[in-house]
């Protein structure tokens, strides 16, 4: 069947739950010097910006390249550029060759939804094994906003006269509860580093801050030695969409931390980032992430990971008494939308107490 059908042509391509982990390696797609044309065409206009009627792109090929330039420009972060150029990447190959911009319409972009729904994980995966489970509907879901926002930005930036995507309703997904450890399972998990070596006292110190702070994998791993502010007592993170923001730390994570910066911390080799490997270069996010696995293998978790333990941290941050407002600021939400999960399951808590330890209920009467 072809695609009209609603099913993915031969050559398509499922990375996974995840349109993030794909490569971003372009097939059939210009080369980036390409964008000096873009800029020769904006140069000609007076006006600041990406916005010029003479650069109008015509193939989906141009519009990435006019997309990858704007983006880049308007510093949006490399995941959010990376989510997506792979979901237009995907949304063409559905397609079939190099459209042009002004053939696809709104149909086209549920048509692909619809074959998606059909799909399995890690179909032709260059490394994943094929699953007999399909997409998930958040996949879903993720791949039909990225290409949406890119006919969106676009527009915005003046390089198509029409959105046909405007206005076009994104498929539901299921509201999933915030996975989260329990405080026996953090109790579990923190002492499985050997706090007497060098690589251990490290360990210990990641996941200390990790439960202490609820920062991204990425904040932390890119911490620099001046982020990490003793007097203040708070370091000083790059979060999504390049805000900058100070989350503070309690005393026995400053105690860890000044420990592992005088005692444990080697000498750096062509770095300034906190946390280093025991040869003295930067602690990448991916070995960071490995290590945290490890080390909830050792502790007998289920899939233990940097974001669950985010998610963990807020959660018991509420239930000592937190509010919502000063999580929301300290997690770097834009809004309370993701904060109002971690309520509701502080909420849940509280009936669960009640019933347990009701008044009433206690009462012989």
């Amino acid at each position: 069947m072809d695609a009209a059908q609603g099913k993915l042509p031969s050559k398509q391509v499922v990375a996974g739950s995840s349109p993030v982990s794909r490569s971003t390696k372009l097939t059939g797609v210009p080369a980036y010097d390409k964008i000096a044309d873009f800029y020769h065409l904006l140069s000609q206009d007076q006006h600041v910006g990406c916005r010029r009627r003479e650069a109008e792109v015509v193939t989906v090929s141009d519009a990435l390249t006019a997309y990858r330039m704007c983006a880049r420009a308007e510093g949006k972060s490399p995941k959010t550029i990376e989510w997506v150029d792979s979901s237009v990447r995907l949304f063409t190959e559905f397609l079939g060759g190099d459209p042009d911009m002004g053939t696809i319409t709104a149909n086209d972009l549920r048509r692909f939804i619809i074959a998606l729904q059909s799909s399995n994980r890690y179909r032709k995966h260059r490394y994943a094994k094929p699953q007999q489970e399909k997409l998930s509907a958040e996949s879903i879901r993720t791949y039909a906003r990225g290409v949406r926002a890119f006919f969106g930005n676009l527009h915005q930036e003046g390089f198509i006269d029409n959105n046909s995507m405007k206005g076009l309703k994104m498929p539901k997904s299921a509201r999933k509860i915030v996975a989260t450890f329990s405080e026996k399972e953090l109790v579990k998990l923190l002492p499985q580093p050997n706090k007497n070596t060098d690589r251990g006292f490290r360990d210990y110190a990641l996941l200390l801050t990790f439960v202490d702070t609820a920062a991204r994998l990425s904040e932390i791993a890119n911490l620099k030695v001046e982020d990490v502010d003793f007097d203040n007592v708070h370091l000083k993170v790059l979060g999504k969409v390049a805000k900058e923001r100070y989350i503070p730390f309690g005393r026995k994570v400053a105690k860890v931390l000044l420990k592992y910066k005088l005692k444990h911390r080697p000498e750096p080799i062509g770095t300034d980032r906190f946390f280093l490997t025991v040869e003295g270069g930067a602690l990448t996010a991916e070995r960071i992430q490995k290590i945290i696995g490890e080390y909830g293998v050792q502790a007998g978790l289920k899939r233990c990971y940097a974001h669950k333990l985010r998610h963990s941290s807020s959660l018991l941050y509420l239930r000592c008494g937190g509010d919502a407002f000063t999580l929301q600021k300290q997690l770097g939400h834009s809004s309370l939308q993701m904060t109002r999960h971690y309520c509701e399951l502080a909420d849940a808590d509280v009936r669960a107490a009640q019933l347990k330890h009701s008044p009433a209920d206690r009462l012989h009467i």
